[in-house]
């Protein structure tokens, strides 16, 4: 077989792990190394290679190391719980700055579990213990479950595209993970598991300070919203992707859209009435990343601003970036549009200065084949809201006189 890695072509003759094959670049690389890319695909160290493909490394210095050491850590998580609490099960709920917020069904956290917790996870990860990833078949699964009459992974069995079922061995411990996990357990080092509000936090480094935790963020406001999402899905009965998939499968997502698309509607118009309120708002500011619907949600907060008489423009910053021979990039020499560079600054804060001030302005569209900004004219002025006002408080005085 013939592996390429980075610049050589590695000429191999019977089937070897990833671990085995690069057992020097992976010893010698700055940060620990805890999984692969072979052929394109995700797989950990012990991956046995049997053909033909291409190698790249994953160390805990990059996103996607990042994505490994947060599964790994929750599957040692699982463990743990099963060593201090059995039978006990953790909800993962969601993800905070560097942390994933779980909580114990019906268990009270106190600060003893949580110390446990992490006493046990700690013991785990010095044992350095191999983890081992163990392929079924659909048949054999069935039998296995039968046989133990357990459910921890007895899901990937109702899905009927499943033909085979992935499970993840550490000592006499067993689970299913989405995604691949690392190897061993002496690779998850830095971690801290804290109590918070009622469950806990699993801390974890981030990708540009791998070897160390960084400080605890509060971010109440968002911690606020996905507990409302958390709790409404509850009650849907589609708080995780297993449940959501069974209910596109039962025909049953209609219904579940059209509460959705109910509820964030209500909150637009909610938004909506606290910046009608607020007289001194000129500018609303709306962030996210890439195709998170900033443009769409832009557009029904516009609708709900009209019927509370205020008449919006819309800015995109998409039509301020800098000339494509001007956009910065990455350490992959690809163009990074994600940063603050990228965006012609100097220009969008002209125009937003000039926008407050009563100005009209003529705003760019990029061309993005190009990569230069065009002018076809597109003037837009604010309306004041103290104008629209008083021609509403007009009109108003001539229907009460009618």
């Amino acid at each position: 077989m013939k592996i390429q890695y980075q610049d050589k072509i590695i000429e191999v003759a019977e089937e070897i792990t990833i671990q085995e094959l690069l057992k020097e670049e992976i010893e010698k690389n700055k940060y620990p190394i805890i999984g692969a890319i072979f052929n394109n695909e995700y797989v950990n160290l012990s991956y046995p290679i049997t053909k033909d493909g291409e190698i790249k490394l994953i160390d805990i210095a990059s996103k996607e190391g990042t994505k490994i050491y947060r599964r790994t850590i929750i599957y040692i998580l699982g463990k743990a719980m099963e060593d201090v609490c059995p039978g006990k099960k953790i909800v993962v709920n969601y993800q905070l700055p560097n942390s994933m917020f779980c909580e114990i069904e019906n268990t009270e956290i106190t600060e003893e579990l949580i110390q446990n917790l992490n006493d046990q996870m700690h013991k785990i990860t010095e044992k350095n213990l191999p983890i081992k990833q163990v392929v079924m078949t659909r048949k054999q699964a069935e039998e296995f479950y039968q046989k133990n009459d357990v459910s921890k992974g007895r899901l990937q069995l109702d899905l009927s595209d499943n033909q085979e079922i992935y499970m993840y061995y550490c000592e006499d411990y067993y689970n299913y993970c989405y995604g691949t996990i690392a190897n061993r357990t002496g690779i998850t080092k830095i971690f801290e598991i804290v109590k918070y509000e009622d469950g806990f936090l699993v801390r974890y480094p981030s990708s540009s300070k791998p070897e160390q935790l960084p400080q605890l963020i509060q971010t109440k406001k968002l911690a606020w919203a996905l507990n409302e999402y958390d709790d409404i899905h509850k009650i849907l009965d589609v708080n995780t992707v297993y449940k959501l998939n069974m209910a596109v499968e039962q025909d049953n997502i209609k219904d579940i859209i059209m509460l959705d698309e109910a509820l964030h509607e209500k909150k637009i118009a909610s938004i909506a009435d606290q910046i009608a309120k607020n007289r001194n708002v000129k500018m609303i500011l709306i962030a996210g990343p890439s195709s998170s619907g900033k443009t769409t949600f832009a557009q029904r907060l516009g609708i709900q601003l009209r019927i509370n008489h205020i008449k919006p423009v819309t800015i995109s910053v998409d039509n301020y970036f800098v000339e494509r021979k001007d956009t910065p990039r990455n350490e992959n020499g690809e163009y990074d549009f994600e940063s603050i560079e990228a965006i012609d600054l100097k220009l969008f804060n002209e125009h937003l200065s000039s926008l407050l001030n009563g100005e009209e302005v003529e705003i760019p569209e990029f061309d993005f084949l190009e990569g230069t900004k065009r002018y076809n004219r597109k003037k837009i002025k604010i309306r004041t809201r103290s104008s629209t006002s008083s021609r509403r408080n007009s009109l108003l005085k001539r229907q009460a006189n009618q």
